[in-house]
């Protein structure tokens, strides 16, 4: 599937690179329900939009052959909008969003959009004090944001096939996590103030009653500080976030009509003065503004033990039943359940309770009862395996962004696809150091092309290896996991390389493996699909 329908796809998807303006295809009837694939081509969210995608076209057909009947868009803040102080937009950007609701309109596919996403590899600026800059009322970084979110709006609802938008709590949460940063007490004061967080205390609360919560003597609210986390205070931080994420959905749909909220549905521990402990409920959230609908990621796991646990269908249905009907009846909208987390491959959660291997056929083959009860549509994040890829334009979509080029090493075109030539008197590199999380291997894949027999020379950080490639294949390499892992690749005779991948673990989802081969659950979601409205 990597090459040989690049053509088509280009024949297919010329509207969309010509822009808005001169289409004439018209999208399916709305959707009565919302069956969805959160859609990355072969990378995933966070370098998809430096890649080629060479395969849209194929993916899209696929994904109606299942039964879906729409994608649901991951849109990086930063990638999108580089600068906070001016109207600066990564055109590039805009123009693969251009392309693929085109094309996912001439398949009949609706789109949502994700927006806000808060990890990519574009650009040097920091992302996380971008992000905290929100909390303040009239911060340049709320005005891009505002801008940011209008210029979607703009561009997605001039398709026929725009669905919706949503805004998700996990993207806007890391200003949260400062309750648990090794801060001083000024520099707590000082963000209490900047965020808002000391001005809705003193518009919801006396002074006495904050005292009450911190055990402390205040003189006046300007003394109050952000809590610890461990303290029973941090419950009136939750609640202040609760309402800073509703004042900044509520701006937002001002410029993006309809856009919704991922709710936290979970709770967050808040710790009494005795040690015992409770859960903030983040139910104030629940409703979205005046949004259509509620978004939600949904996991198994939610209420269950999570101790490395098995659970089966029938329980994870019946808890699923009951945990939607609780949140429903909090929030008085349908739920979009865009992550439907029925398994979790993730290492860090692995932790968390899962359905019996055997049975997880069984749970989503069952599913549609419960979902047509509470939720207008569900969506799928893993619908193709993937790896965390740290690489930055790996499949050289953009040139050589990203990447430092040296010698007569270059990307040229070839075999309809770019691919970076390197020669024996060069070599491409990228620093990658602080994008993967520690592990015990690294692992690096490549496509490499030669007219000969070719040693490709790749290093990670200190350690390099050999790549001996004839004619053409896919290869992978492990090596150590270090500290620094920065990518280098040389050749002694000059060597086509392309789609380059550098990770450390694979998600899996059991429908489809990375190739596009179909796994064992593909059957049951089709299955699932026919059944839903």
């Amino acid at each position: 599937m990597r090459r040989w329908n690049i053509l088509m796809m280009a024949v297919v998807c010329l509207l969309g690179l010509l822009g808005p303006g001169t289409r004439t295809v018209q999208a399916a009837a709305r959707p009565e329900y919302l069956k969805s694939v959160t859609y990355f081509g072969d990378e995933w969210p966070i370098n998809y939009w430096g890649s080629e995608d060479k395969d849209m076209d194929a993916n899209f057909e696929r994904i109606v052959a299942d039964g879906f009947n729409s994608i649901i868009l991951v849109i990086p803040w930063r990638e999108f909008h580089p600068n906070t102080v001016s109207e600066v937009f990564n055109e590039a950007a805009f123009s693969r969003l251009n392309q693929v609701m085109d094309c996912a309109e001439k398949h009949g596919l609706w789109v949502s959009l994700r927006i806000g996403y808060l990890w990519d590899y574009y650009g040097e600026s920091e992302v996380p004090p971008r992000y905290a800059e929100l909390t303040k009322r009239g911060s340049s970084a709320r005005n891009a944001w505002l801008e940011y979110c209008q210029r979607l709006y703009q561009t997605a609802s001039s398709y026929s096939n725009f669905h919706s938008g949503f805004i998700t709590w996990e993207d806007l949460w890391d200003y949260i996590y400062n309750l648990d940063r090794d801060l001083s007490k000024a520099e707590r004061q000082k963000m209490a103030g900047e965020c808002g967080y000391t001005e809705f205390l003193s518009s919801r609360y006396s002074l006495e009653a904050v005292q009450d919560w911190y055990g402390v003597q205040f003189s006046n609210f300007g003394e109050v500080y952000l809590p610890y986390g461990t303290h029973p205070s941090a419950a009136l931080f939750y609640e202040y976030y609760d309402q800073f994420l509703l004042e900044l959905l509520h701006e937002s749909q001002t410029v993006f009509p309809g856009l919704s909220l991922e709710i936290r549905a979970d709770g967050d521990v808040v710790y009494d003065a005795s040690g015992g402990f409770s859960y903030y409920s983040h139910a104030a959230t629940y409703a979205c503004g005046n949004a259509p609908y509620s978004a939600l990621m949904y996991s198994v796991s939610m209420g269950q033990e999570n101790t490395g646990n098995y659970i089966s269908a029938d329980t994870a249905l019946q808890a699923m039943r009951t945990n939607l009907e609780r949140m429903y009846a909090r929030s008085g909208k349908r739920f979009f359940v865009e992550q439907l987390l029925y398994m979790d491959s993730t290492e860090a959660f692995s932790h968390n309770t899962q359905i019996e291997d055997a049975q997880v056929g069984d749970f989503v083959r069952r599913l549609a009862p419960v979902l047509t009860e509470r939720t207008m549509g569900y969506g799928l994040w893993v619908y193709r395996n993937y790896v965390n890829n740290c690489v930055y334009n790996g499949q050289f979509g953009l040139g050589e962004t990203g990447w430092d080029f040296t010698g007569t090493s270059e990307v040229v075109e070839r075999n309809g696809t770019r691919m970076a030539s390197v020669s024996p008197s060069g070599s491409i590199s990228q620093r990658l150091t602080g994008r993967l999380s520690d592990g015990d291997k690294i692992y690096v894949s490549l496509h490499g092309e030669t007219s000969g027999a070719v040693y490709v020379k790749v290093e990670i950080g200190n350690v390099e290896k050999n790549i001996h490639v004839v004619g053409s294949g896919d290869f992978v390499v492990e090596f150590p996991f270090q500290g620094r892992y920065d990518i280098r690749i040389r050749a002694d005779r000059q060597a086509y390389v392309d789609d380059i991948r550098v990770f450390t673990y694979e998600q899996k989802g059991r429908i489809y493996d990375r190739s596009g081969n179909e796994l064992d659950l593909a059957e049951d979601f089709r299955t699932l699909n026919r059944e839903l409205p």
